[in-house]
């Protein structure tokens, strides 16, 4: 109710009614009542906690900016998509986005969701696009940078799903073999007194230890996967990061991979007119890698103090020195936004060289490992077939002789 005693309606997100009230405490408004508009408060938002994929916001910005260059409002235009959209995770989120725009909430701080790829840069470029009046152009620029990251994504994903499927498929191969397999032929050879190889009984012991331990070695397992990412996010360990890092490879992929997206997202925050100390504090967060987070994080504060982006980035161990010496040519001509949109340039290309070549290498090492296994397990069951029969030759001969003699 306000100050005339007018009653008025709306939908606001909160965690609580508490909260809901000491937000209300200073306002001219006052509470009267407060009810649910959900039942007991669950959302889709609660049941289902994935993030919104790449594909669907880049659709959701599309939408809006061809909305907004229209000339339709921005929460109307907020509205027509929720119209348009099917009921999930992200119309809920847009249904939040929505009620706190219409509350007087700022539309760069409305976009808070921890579901909403790059939410930090996704705000920042709101932020910039408010104060120049110039969001159309800005959501735009961020539609391109967000397709590119997707599509870097989806090029590194799409190349390491051959080796991990033939790996899986292996596993699992080997995994069938012994607890099914191998048991049957140990039943077999049993009733037979020949002298098992070497090999075979290597395989019957796996087997009846796998057999035995099955249940154990799951939980063991689970167990330890919890352990370390416990351990990992409560102490803020990089160990097993550094060693992400540090395979073959695989490497230098992950460290290209992620100066490419620094580089991206420096760019467009620059180019929304947000100070390079603020646009690198956001930028750093972009760093999936703990290891690299660790190192870069002193970087914004080091810009803040004085230095130069490119002198500050100079004292970062991981950072190549190529990179530094392209962002002091930027610094140097003027052109600091353009040096790194052609630096991610460089480093997806680079990332995709580096792709095709680890594809052209893994096939045939798949292949050769693969078909090892394979025959390590022909050899070790087939082998005592083998054995068996001069067995039953020789038990055949000694029978006819016996006859003979009699």
């Amino acid at each position: 109710m306000d100050e005339k005693g007018l009653i008025l309606k709306r939908t606001i997100f909160s965690d609580s009614r508490n909260e809901l009230r000491k937000n209300y405490e200073n306002s001219d408004k006052k509470l009267v009542s407060i009810r649910r508009n959900i039942f007991k408060g669950i959302t889709y938002i609660d049941l289902f906690s994935s993030k919104i994929s790449y594909t669907e916001f880049l659709l959701f910005n599309q939408k809006l900016s061809t909305l907004l260059k229209a000339g339709i409002s921005f929460i109307k235009s907020i509205g027509i998509i929720i119209n348009n959209t099917e009921k999930g995770n992200f119309k809920e989120i847009l249904k939040k986005v929505e009620a706190d725009i219409n509350n007087g909430i700022q539309i760069s701080d409305a976009f808070s969701s921890e579901k909403i790829p790059f939410v930090n840069i996704y705000r920042a470029t709101l932020l910039a696009g408010e104060k120049s009046g110039n969001l159309e152009e800005l959501l735009e620029k961020f539609n391109i940078y967000l397709e590119k990251i997707s599509t870097l994504r989806k090029r590194v994903f799409s190349s390491l799903a051959y080796p991990i499927i033939v790996f899986v498929f292996m596993f699992l191969m080997m995994f069938t073999i012994l607890v099914f397999a191998i048991p049957k032929f140990s039943d077999f050879y049993r009733g037979f007194n020949a002298e098992l190889p070497g090999i075979t009984k290597t395989m019957i012991e796996i087997s009846n230890f796998i057999q035995s331990n099955l249940l154990f070695i799951i939980i063991t397992i689970i167990i330890l996967y919890f352990i370390l990412k416990y351990v990992e996010n409560k102490f803020d360990v990089v160990i097993f990061d550094l060693m992400k890092i540090k395979i073959p490879f695989i490497g230098s992929i992950i460290s290209e991979n992620n100066m490419a997206v620094f580089s991206r997202t420096l760019s467009i925050l620059l180019q929304g007119g947000i100070p390079v100390p603020e646009s690198t504090e956001i930028a750093v967060k972009t760093f999936t890698n703990k290891y690299f987070v660790k190192k870069i994080k002193t970087v914004p504060e080091k810009i803040k103090e004085g230095m130069l982006l490119s002198q500050a980035l100079a004292e970062v161990k991981f950072i190549p020195n190529l990179m530094v010496e392209i962002v002091e040519v930027g610094e140097s001509s003027g052109n600091l936004i353009g040096v790194l949109e052609k630096n991610g340039d460089y480093y997806e290309n680079s990332i995709n060289t580096k792709i095709n070549s680890l594809i052209s290498l893994i096939e045939p090492i798949m292949i050769v490992i693969l078909g090892i296994v394979i025959a390590f397990m022909l050899i070790s069951i087939y082998l005592p077939i083998f054995n068996l029969v001069n067995v039953v030759d020789s038990v055949e001969g000694i029978m006819e002789a016996d006859k003979i003699i009699k």
